[in-house]
């Protein structure tokens, strides 16, 4: 098909066509930031209940079983106080679903018979060491300091990676007494963390403890214990917040895709006849923002749901293929309809519209990401 003569003026049905394709540009970035915003939303007042959830002593956690609040009848289990001081946390990995924390741990506790600080076990991981400090008894109360080296599981949320909170545990159970026979007073007084706690990409917001009765939904076939009877435990929780201290991980991801969005938006300063320059660049923008997921996504382990960084790197692929539709449809108005003065019109609103959505969406999605 031969090129048309160049036409210097824009038709009115080619001003429709611009004005129509700017109004579906401008719905489609606003339903796509509408939902990547709100969901990114969801994800952060999910995460804030959660880890309310968490460190509520009377709260049901999600997914969680129930536990019983009440003690049974006739029950006076024997009080034992217990804190933690976090020195420091040697390892913290998401993609290995772990932390290893350092810390020491005491009991005071009344009468022979017990021995707290030799029964207690931590939930969801495995002590590596234990080493017994001190051992004494003051006026009738035994009291007993332990500084302990542990890995614990966690299934870190990366939903909102990297604009990330979360709340690490420790959590400690005894593991021969029932909730009925022990349970641990927290001492929130002398519970504190160590100023050389550090977590590469993260700050300590606020740390917690509280005790929390748990709940087996078994009776560990149990001779003459009914099968639907319950085992509760009093568990000690100490609880450390961390948050992301601003956005430089966020920056450090996504550089790659931001310049690979920007070298695209470059095209539209191209004459659309010079075919090799302007659909390379948005060709070479959209293989360099494939290459930055597939590195972004090896950083956190597949949750298996549309996270905050595939919403950010999916945006930014579709507007670096929006923009070679863009290209494809300005180099038949310049070439094959000669309609050279609607084409660089065409070029400048969809230049403003792609840069202004795609500018908009990425501001908004780590402000609803982050915890504030």
């Amino acid at each position: 098909m031969e090129s048309k003569e160049q036409n210097p003026t824009i038709s009115t049905s080619g001003l429709r066509f611009v004005i129509i394709w700017s109004v579906a540009l401008v719905v489609l970035f606003t339903v796509v930031g509408i939902v990547t915003v709100s969901r990114v939303n969801k994800y952060r007042v999910s995460a804030i209940a959660r880890h309310n959830a968490r460190i509520d002593p009377k709260a049901v956690e999600p997914g969680r079983t129930e536990v019983e609040y009440t003690l049974p009848a006739g029950a006076n289990p024997r009080k034992v106080t217990a804190g933690i001081y976090l020195d420091s946390i040697t390892a913290i990995s998401i993609l290995d679903s772990s932390w290893s924390p350092v810390f020491y741990i005491w009991f005071k506790w009344t009468g022979n018979d017990i021995n707290p600080g030799e029964t207690f076990r931590i939930m969801e991981g495995e002590i590596i060491s234990k080493e017994k400090l001190i051992d004494k008894v003051v006026k009738g109360e035994h009291y007993a300091l332990y500084l302990v080296n542990a890995k614990i599981t966690k299934f870190f949320a990366t939903e909102r990676f990297p604009v990330d909170d979360h709340l690490l545990t420790i959590m400690i159970e005894d593991g021969k007494m029932m909730w009925k026979d022990l349970e641990y007073v927290p001492d929130t007084t002398n519970s504190k963390i160590s100023s050389r706690v550090k977590m590469p990409g993260y700050a300590v917001s606020k740390t917690g403890m509280v005790m929390k009765p748990h709940t087996y939904k078994s009776n560990f076939g149990e001779p003459g214990v009914a099968v639907d009877t319950g085992h509760t435990y009093s568990q000690l929780i100490y609880g450390v917040w961390n948050v992301r201290p601003g956005l430089g991980t966020y920056m450090k991801i996504f550089v790659g895709l931001f310049a690979a969005v920007m070298i695209a938006m470059l095209a539209f300063f191209i004459k659309p006849a010079d075919v090799d320059p302007r659909f390379g660049l948005g060709v070479g923008g959209f293989f360099g923002a494939v290459a930055n997921t597939l590195i972004a996504a090896s950083l956190v382990p597949d949750s298996g749901i549309m996270t905050l960084m595939d919403m950010v790197n999916g945006v930014g692929m579709l507007t670096i293929f929006l923009t070679v539709v863009q290209s494809t449809i300005s180099l038949y108005l310049f070439d094959i309809c000669g309609e050279t003065a609607l084409s660089r019109l065409y070029d400048r609103l969809s230049l403003v519209i792609f840069a202004s959505g795609f500018l908009v969406i990425n501001i908004l999605i780590p402000v609803f990401g982050f915890v504030r």
